[in-house]
């Protein structure tokens, strides 16, 4: 085992680690006298407790966000449904995805950069389908004070402990949008790990955005997201109310929208949206941008503008 640079937690150390130090416990306990008056008192049992939490940590599954599926949401007891578009908004909803503030980059600008990307790059990969994306929410950054993007964002181990058994879960979030008091921009772009990887780094309400981007198919998508958000919102914990996490599953071309709520008893629910595209003539672009807007400016409330739940 290579020496540890730093002290983790016991969560924290892989397969071998766990192995490799419950070795080197039995060995160091095969060599003492239980009996020996120079034992110190206590030692043995803290030796037990020790090898016990180790045994803990073999047992818990581990997975990566990429790896998760249906049935994964139903180990972690998280439901699922449906969300309501209330009817007769559309106009509204178009209106407030063309709304524009001096600066910000404007809707025919917009449009001309999508219309250059479906012309001139491959959308077959992610990478490629990334470039739509990055349109779509710098548009909605540039209309919206204090929102700021972070790609790739990491999530460290999460533990759940459900009742078919204690697991744990990390990874990358394609994108966070949060939603944060200007002062502390400079803050969490510098470094978005420290600044949101414990809460009350900011002592101020943020509102994020679980962003999932996929070249096709998003509804393949929504476990992966869904276990990213519910992971998200755990790490924030009760301190910022992170009982909801909205977020959204895209090819660039195809928006589905979803939130995540996480009951009082850990147990969650993950409700989404139709699928919505942004037509081959951009007909349905600004009514895209109008619900990344509502998600985006209701992200710490389940009342969004545009959406209804059961």
């Amino acid at each position: 085992m290579a020496p540890i640079s730093k002290r983790r937690k016991l969560s924290d150390l892989t397969s071998g680690d766990t192995n490799e130090l419950l070795n080197k416990i039995e060995e160091f306990c095969s060599n003492l006298d239980e009996g020996g008056e120079d034992l110190p008192d206590g030692l043995i049992d803290k030796l037990q407790e020790l090898r016990d939490k180790l045994e803990n940590v073999k047992l818990m599954k581990h997975t990566s966000f990429s790896k998760v599926d249906p049935i994964t949401l139903a180990s972690l007891e998280i439901s699922s449904g449906p969300l309501f578009l209330i009817s007769n908004n559309q106009q509204e909803i178009e209106d407030f995805g063309l709304a524009e503030i001096p600066a910000c980059l404007l809707i025919d600008t917009t449009r001309f950069l999508i219309r250059l990307v479906r012309g001139h790059v491959a959308t077959v990969t992610e990478a490629g389908c990334r470039i739509l994306i990055n349109i779509l929410l710098l548009r909605v950054v540039s209309v919206c004070p204090g929102v700021n993007i972070i790609p790739e964002f990491p999530i460290p181990k999460t533990t759940f402990n459900p009742e078919s058994g204690k697991c744990s879960f990390s990874g990358v979030v394609d994108f966070l949008v949060t939603k944060i008091p200007t002062q502390y921009t400079a803050f969490l772009l510098s470094n978005p790990s420290v600044a949101l990887g414990r809460p009350g780094n900011i002592k101020e309400s943020i509102m994020s955005n679980i962003f999932e981007a996929k070249r096709d198919n998003v509804w393949a998508g929504l476990s992966q997201a869904t276990v990213a958000a519910a992971s998200y919102c755990q790490l924030q914990g009760s301190a910022l109310c992170r009982f909801y996490v909205p977020g959204v599953i895209t090819s660039g071309e195809q928006w589905m929208f979803f939130v995540y709520e996480r009951h009082t008893d850990d147990t969650g629910r993950v409700l989404c949206s139709p699928e919505y595209t942004l037509g081959p003539n951009l007909e349905h672009l600004a009514f895209v941008l109008g619900l990344l807007r509502d998600s985006i400016d209701n992200a710490n409330s389940s009342n969004l503008a545009f959406f209804t739940t059961p």
